[in-house]
This record gives structure tokens, C-alpha cells and sequence, in this order.
């Protein structure tokens, strides 16, 4: 069933990437003289997708928010990618217990960047390619290839059974992550949880290493996308 696609980067990069179906492209009046939406207007023409251009009110109407950056994309759902193809690559990361849209949404924006192009999501217990996450990623999940087709158990299992070196990230851990970085795994999987559950018992038993991130400061917590950022930089291949 065809979806909205809201703000900027999320359509332009749905547009640059090509794989997903844009159906139609809804532009707000008034917004010509904006270089960025020329372009994205401009681009969508050349790729024979249909832009109408309507007054903001009647935007914010079709969108169900003011919060659209003046664009909306009408077009098919995000294209996810089966586990058995996504294996062998040399970096993957799985995201644990995390349910807030804007923090898979800023992971995948981090994950895209760092070149780590495989992005795990447990099939139950957190939030899919929507536009939320879309949005919050600015796009950069159209790069991706995320898989939705087992549970975080299931992932990690058969990682392992691949050879892969499993990485889970816990306050509580005993190894660092420069020790991973200094043995540099041919396949390695970061497994990142949420901010309130953190990464699964059994993970944690299973992962070759359990890293936590070294803190100075007074507040002894960190954001789970902030997380996962530093070990994507210090762990990218």
C-alpha cells in the first residue's frame, strides 16, 4: 500500500536512489525560488514522476502536518532486503530493543555515512522503514539494505555460524572497543540496544565481545544513537 514520503532528503534521496515507486510528488506554492526544491522538482520531471504543485494549507491537509519542509511524496513502502543476501558482507549492524523511531532513524543516517551498508531490524520490537524513521535518517536508508526477517537471537546465531565476530555494546561491559578494533574482524557484527533495555541476555552471553564506551562526565548514560556512532567510527572497515 503506497505511503507518504515527507521533508527534503527523504524524497530527493528516494529519488536518487531509484528503488523505490514514486507515484506522484506533491510540492508546495511558493516554494520555486527554494534551490533545493528546483532541483528535487527538476530531477523528478527527468525521471517521469508526476509534481503537483499545491497551496501549503491543502499540504499540511494531505499530510496530516505543517512539519513537511513544503513536499510530499506519494510512493511505495521501503524495499527491504532478506538476511540470506545481506550475509557475507564485511559489516553489519543489528539494532536491539529500540523502538524510537528518531533514534534507528539518526543510526541509519550514521551507519549510511561510515560506510556500514547493512542494517539489521528484529522482526518484532522495533520500529520499520516509515516515514518517521525516514525522515530522521534524512534519507540515507535508501542506501541501505535492511532486513526485518528474524529476531535479534536469530540474527546473531546464525552470524555466528558465518564466522562473524559479534560486538554488543553495554555499559556494563568488560571489553573496549579499540581491543576490537586492534584484532579488525574480517566479518563483524555490532549488535546496539536501547536506551531502556539495552542489547538481550542472550546476545550478551553469545557475543564475542560485550564493549562498553568509557565515560568521564557526571550524567553516566549515552544516548543510544550517540552510542552506536562511535562504535560505527571506531569499527568501520
Amino acid at each position: 500500500m503506497p505511503e507518504q514520503l515527507l521533508g527534503i532528503n527523504p524524497v530527493n534521496e528516494a529519488l536518487q536512489a531509484g528503488r523505490r515507486v514514486i507515484h506522484e510528488i506533491f510540492v508546495a506554492q511558493g516554494t520555486e525560488n527554494n534551490p533545493r526544491m528546483r532541483k528535487l522538482v527538476s530531477d523528478a520531471k527527468y525521471r517521469h514522476v508526476k509534481v503537483t504543485a499545491i497551496s501549503r494549507a491543502d499540504l499540511g491537509v494531505r499530510s496530516g502536518t505543517r512539519e513537511n519542509q513544503g513536499v510530499m511524496a506519494i510512493c511505495e513502502p521501503f524495499p527491504y532486503t532478506p538476511y540470506a543476501e545481506i550475509l557475507g558482507a564485511p559489516r553489519m549492524v543489528l539494532l536491539d530493543n529500540i523502538e524510537d523511531p528518531h533514534n534507528i532513524g539518526a543510526i541509519m543516517r550514521t551507519s549510511e555515512v561510515l560506510g556500514w551498508g547493512n542494517v539489521l531490524l528484529p522482526r518484532r520490537g522495533a520500529a520499520l522503514v516509515l516515514p518517521s524513521v525516514a525522515r530522521s535518517a534524512a534519507g540515507a536508508c535508501e542506501y541501505l539494505r535492511i532486513a526485518v526477517n528474524c529476531s535479534s537471537n536469530q540474527y546473531v546465531k546464525i552470524a555466528l555460524e558465518e564466522g562473524y565476530q559479534v560486538v554488543a555494546l553495554d555499559g556494563a561491559g568488560k571489553n573496549t572497543l579499540e581491543e576490537v578494533q586492534a584484532v579488525h574482524p574480517a566479518k563483524l557484527l555490532l549488535v546496539v540496544g536501547g536506551e531502556d533495555s539495552g542489547v538481550g541476555q542472550f546476545i550478551k552471553m553469545n557475543a564475542n565481545y560485550v564493549c562498553a564506551i568509557p565515560q568521564s562526565g557526571h550524567v553516566n548514560s549515552l544516548n543510544a544513537s550517540v552510542a552506536a556512532a562511535l562504535a560505527l567510527y571506531a569499527l568501520r572497515y
